[in-house]
């Protein structure tokens, strides 16, 4: 793992810290930025298999460089893991929905954090190195029996302020008719419940009843977790 370099972008010293002493206890190599602006200029410069991002940060923000990245023939080949706020958590899914591979809660889960790297780490040393290459021409749609499961893209937001949030029936009531639930659909359930317990303190026997109902499916094969 000597030769894999993790870039850690993030305005905050304390979590750059962090992460960074995490990443030393593995034993794997690492980088601060301590903006986006900087983030970017490392990335042309210097070569690395992995950046940890943080989404809210003054002038160029994580947006940005996500956006960046993955528009680049040379840098887009790199995984972002977006590491944000739980209330942050439309603003990952935006950032899921431009690219990210992953991502990380604040505070973070050093297992989590561990277990992210060593796969990326894996994939790094297996995987010859990528530069930029035409793009090939897109495949044509496919159309499926989920066709309607589909969610509106929330808003960029990087104040953490909930938009175009589904309730727990709604996503309960999509799942269980597309018969699938995809890592997106995962982060919209968690919004509706984490959302719901905010608001309003508890679940009601109802909203327990729908999510008994979609985890019972998973596990009966009704329900098929896909990537």
């Amino acid at each position: 793992m000597a030769e894999f370099t993790v870039l850690i972008v993030d305005d905050n010293e304390m979590n750059r810290d962090t992460l960074a002493r995490r990443l030393r206890q593995q034993g794997v190599g690492w980088e601060m930025a301590v903006n986006g602006r900087q983030a970017l200029e490392m990335l042309q410069e210097n070569s690395y298999q992995l950046v940890l991002l943080d989404i809210m940060m003054p002038d160029v923000d994580g947006y940005t460089v996500l956006a960046t990245m993955k528009s680049d023939g040379n840098l887009r080949h790199i995984p972002v893991i977006v590491v944000s706020a739980v209330e942050e958590m439309d603003s990952v899914m935006k950032c899921m929905e431009m690219g990210a591979e992953d991502y990380l809660t604040k505070p973070f889960d050093p297992e989590l954090l561990r277990v992210a790297v060593e796969r990326y780490a894996q994939r790094a040393g297996t995987d010859a190195p990528r530069r930029e290459q035409p793009l090939p021409p897109p495949l044509p749609p496919l159309r499926s029996p989920a066709e309607d499961f589909k969610f509106d893209v929330p808003e960029y937001t990087t104040k953490g302020v909930p938009t175009n949030a589904m309730t727990i029936d709604e996503v309960a009531y999509r799942l269980t008719n597309s018969g699938r639930i995809s890592r997106k659909a995962y982060m919209y359930l968690s919004k509706a419940v984490f959302t719901t317990l905010f608001e309003q303190r508890t679940l009601t026997r109802q909203e327990c009843d729908r999510l008994r109902m979609i985890f019972e499916g998973i596990h009966a094969g009704r329900i098929k977790v896909v990537d």
